[in-house]
């Protein structure tokens, strides 16, 4: 027979149902006697033109024959459902509670995938990001900013590049219109900047809304702010302590986006300014804060376009002096920027693929946790789907079709828990939108996204998948059940991995987890109210830092000093424990390798209303002259890690901060100078109160609230250009974004622990409720030759407690471990306590017994002569 019909005959065999099968063997026999009688060629025309006619007739017994199936199975899955209520619950619930997690995942990834597919070139726009070192960098590291003058290189010389803008950071300030003042932030664009983004330009002229210096773009939100009710084109608003500038359009910033704005200025604004100029001129001084954006032209390489333009690093940007050193430029596309690479100094809120990568994790972690459940409980359940399996089998059912009944089975429950996720995610969802990350980057996740046909069909398909994932190994083992063993009570597949021996792994492995998870969400937990309560090493009550702004320090010093409230008043370019820090590097003749450490320019103030500790040496002192010019006072940190044999040892001597060299006039004990989660980091200070940039004022005790009033009349009085800008340090501290962003991952954790360990509640409870079940008879015996309550309690939940016991001795190291790993990074940190673990095991193995203690007790206490009549 020839290859082509072998292949026929396989196909039909798969569509036809078992009943029309002859009709296969009767083609064979036609062509076979049409061959004999008229030649092979006769016998292939005459079996493909009654295949074709046949075709239409096969198709619609196919189906009609596979709906009669589909019906058949779903009319076995309702009845197994209704018949196991219980079991079908704690499956349906398990699955929902954990899908629900997936699916908000899967609803966040869904969003972050959409930035910046609104443009219609969004698949030729490209980004230039370069992997740079600088002195305080000696690591290879990205950055996602490039030499302004990049883009109009590239543009020139590179045929591949249609057009090529360039976008400068760090635009912000305050701005007037009229009495409002508000502050605004944003970034310069060059005048393509409308022509190759496709952002919705309310009013105005896209063609020339960048053209000229001094013109902006105004978000509708900053527009209202400022303008009110007016209409805001063509007005003038004024930039505090900068220019005046024209709103030459309005933008819509509502849409997904990578970049961050309230207001956009033109480019040229930057370039008819003389010192901006320059620069932008110098690619040292402007490769911090200038991105190069790329249109390319249609079908390009973008792979062979990056090869080729590192030569430009060579001829335009080399740094023979090694001091900046750029080591490569890369094409990144647009739509992968967002859950792409982490880059230093993005241009708005930017979440890192990093992220996505741990969302997916705890997803794979607790679907595997409810698959678990599934998988257990089918198996558990196979001494009574066993016999179902024989009698199918007996009847003539190939071990195909079990299989397909089993995951069509599992695929119907994985569909009935999905609504009731969806109608648990609809509860997670806002509190996912409240977490500070994701309120503070702006990517909350809107509710009408569940409307979205892609999103509805995305979660059909996981949840079809979740059915597949679960169904298959549960089809796969009782399918294998031959029928005269089963028939006769035998349920040995012969495979090595047993169905007892599976439930009891899967069970140790989902308590495992969920001990991880309750342990990990304790220590998060220790170590935020650690953070919080953390001894600083400065004084943190009574302090209001003010923003200097256009003021000196000393003429806010003159106007505070003489208030009744104000103990003392210091000048300090940074607020420490808040996450901005200056890094300098160190050396000296003790150590081999320079040394990195905080800085602070700070006033002769600083030590006495900060309240730190002065250990040996003196204070700075404005009558000194030396003060100013190379005097520095270090932390003892940096006195044993500068190799000095004690702070007064360190005193007088010479040390090297930046290439230029020191005296040693005191030292400070060692203070957060950070955030929270850093402790013991090298501390200098420089006297430097002319270029300080916070007043730090110490007020009297109960006495701030007052000062708070007094401080707003004083600042009108001293004509500042700016708003007054204050915060008290204590609650800057509790606002800290390390601090919160903990918070967040409490929440995050804690929900993933007590969906997985009620999951695996769930599964415990039914096998227990399962294992009752079947040994009613083996109860009664027992109860009757005259076991106890407790022996039969005992005889229940001691299987499972060895279960438990076990996933402790796994679950108690691997936290450990895993929680040991990222503590590394902590540097003020408050250790792993055993009473955690200990903690932790005794709350899993409490719910443990609870559940497996509740069916232990209600089949212990059941009527013996009942059970075994009812036997």
């Amino acid at each position: 027979m020839p290859d082509h019909k072998n292949i026929i005959t396989k196909i039909l065999d798969e569509l036809l149902p078992p009943d029309l099968h002859h009709l296969i063997g009767d083609l064979e026999e036609e062509f076979n006697l049409n061959k004999e009688r008229e030649g092979l060629a006769q016998a292939r025309w005459y079996f493909w033109s009654q295949l074709v006619r046949s075709f239409p007739w096969f198709f619609v017994q196919s189906l009609t024959w596979n709906m009669e199936m589909i019906y058949n199975y779903l009319k076995v899955t309702w009845r197994n459902l209704k018949k196991h209520t219980g079991f079908s619950l704690i499956n349906v619930l398990g699955l929902a509670a954990s899908m629900s997690v997936c699916l908000l995942i899967i609803l966040f990834l869904i969003d972050q995938r959409s930035y910046d597919r609104f443009h219609s070139k969004s698949d030729q726009i490209v980004r230039v990001t370069i992997d740079f070192k600088s002195p305080s960098n000696n690591e290879s590291s990205l950055y996602a900013t490039t030499p302004a003058s990049l883009a109009e290189k590239l543009e020139t010389d590179y045929p591949e590049v249609e057009e090529a803008l360039q976008v400068r950071g760090n635009y912000d300030g305050e701005f007037k219109h009229g009495e409002k003042v508000i502050p605004l932030q944003g970034f310069y664009a060059d005048e393509d900047f409308l022509s190759v983004f496709d952002f919705e330009l309310i009013s105005g002229d896209r063609a020339s809304a960048l053209n000229e210096p001094g013109q902006v773009l105004l978000t509708p939100e900053s527009a209202q702010k400022l303008f009110g009710d007016e209409e805001a084109l063509g007005k003038t608003i004024t930039g505090l302590g900068d220019r005046d500038y024209v709103v030459s359009g309005i933008i819509n910033d509502d849409v997904r986006t990578h970049f961050t704005f309230e207001i956009i200025a033109s480019h040229k604004t930057l370039e008819a300014n003389t010192a901006s100029q320059e620069m932008l001129n110098s690619w040292t001084s402007s490769v911090y804060d200038s991105y190069t954006y790329l249109l390319m032209k249609k079908g390009i390489d973008t792979e062979a376009f990056e090869e080729k333009i590192q030569t430009i690093i060579a001829s335009d940007y080399n740094d023979p002096e090694g001091e900046s050193v750029m080591a490569s430029m890369i094409i990144q596309p647009l739509t992968k920027i967002n859950l792409g690479p982490a880059l230093s100094n993005e241009i708005g809120m930017v979440v890192p693929n990093f992220f996505g990568w741990v969302f997916i994790g705890f997803a794979i972690i607790i679907i595997l946790i409810a698959g678990f459940n599934y998988v257990s409980l089918t198996i558990a359940r196979s001494l009574n789907r066993g016999k179902e399996v024989g009698v199918r089998k007996v009847l003539g059912a190939h071990r195909l079709s079990v299989i397909k009944q089993f995951l069509f089975e599992s695929v119907v429950i994985t569909t009935i828990a999905l609504c009731f996720a969806v109608l648990i995610l609809r509860f997670l969802l806002p509190e996912f939108n409240s977490l500070f990350f994701i309120s503070f980057t702006e990517n909350q996740i809107e509710m009408d996204l569940l409307a979205n046909y892609g999103v509805i069909a995305v979660f059909i398909c996981f949840s079809i998948m979740v059915g597949v994932f679960a169904g298959i190994y549960p089809s796969l083992y009782l399918s294998s059940f031959q029928p005269a063993s089963v028939l006769k009570g035998i349920f040995s597949t012969g495979n090595r991995l047993s169905g007892q021996t599976l439930k009891k792994t899967l069970t140790v492995g989902q308590f495992t987890f969920s001990l991880i998870f309750i342990i990990t969400s304790f220590i998060l937990f220790q170590q935020f109210k650690f953070m919080g309560e953390t001894d600083y090493g400065f004084n943190r009550e009574n302090i209001v830092n003010i923003a200097l702004q256009d003021i000196s320090l000393d003429q806010l010093k003159y106007e505070l000093e003489n208030m009744p409230e104000v103990q003392s008043v210091a000048g300090a370019s940074v607020v420490p424990a808040l996450g901005s820090i200056r890094g300098v590097w160190l050396e000296s003749d003790l150590i081999e390798e320079r040394l990195r450490a905080h800085s602070f320019l700070t006033d002769e103030n600083y030590i006495q209303t900060m309240g730190l500790n002065l250990l040996a040496g003196r204070n700075f002192n404005p009558e000194i002259s030396m003060d100013t010019a190379n005097a520095v006072i270090i932390s003892d940190q940096a006195v044993a890690q500068l190799g000095f044999e004690s702070p007064q040892d360190a005193l007088t001597k010479e040390v090297t901060i930046n290439d230029e060299d020191y005296e040693i006039v005191g030292v400070i004990e060692n203070f957060i100078s950070a955030d929270p989660m850093r402790a013991g980091d090298p501390i200098v200070m420089f006297y430097r109160p002319d270029i300080t940039y916070y007043a730090v004022v110490k007020t009297k005790a109960g006495s701030t609230g007052d000062f708070l009033q007094n401080l707003e009349e004083s600042w009108l009085t001293m004509n500042s250009l700016y708003s007054l800008k204050y915060k008290v340090f204590d609650e800057q501290l509790k606002e800290s974004p390390q601090l919160i962003v903990f918070v967040d991952f409490i929440k995050i954790l804690g929900l993933i622990a007590g969906f997985s360990i009620l999951i695996s509640c769930l599964g415990l409870l039914g096998m227990a409720m399962y294992s009752a079940e079947n040994r009613v008879k083996e109860i009664g015996i027992r109860k009757v030759l005259g076991a106890s309550v407790q022996n039969i309690v005992v005889l229940l939940s001691k299987e499972y407690l060895v279960l438990i016991a076990i996933a402790l001795s796994i679950g108690i190291p691997l936290s450990w471990f895993i929680n040991n790993l990222w503590m590394q990074l902590v540097t003020n940190k408050v250790g792993l306590q055993p009473a955690v673990f200990v903690f932790g095991s005794i709350a899993v193995l409490g719910l443990a017994v609870i559940t497996i203690g509740s069916q232990a007790f209600k089949a212990a206490r059941t009527n013996s002569i009942d059970n075994l009549r009812s036997e």
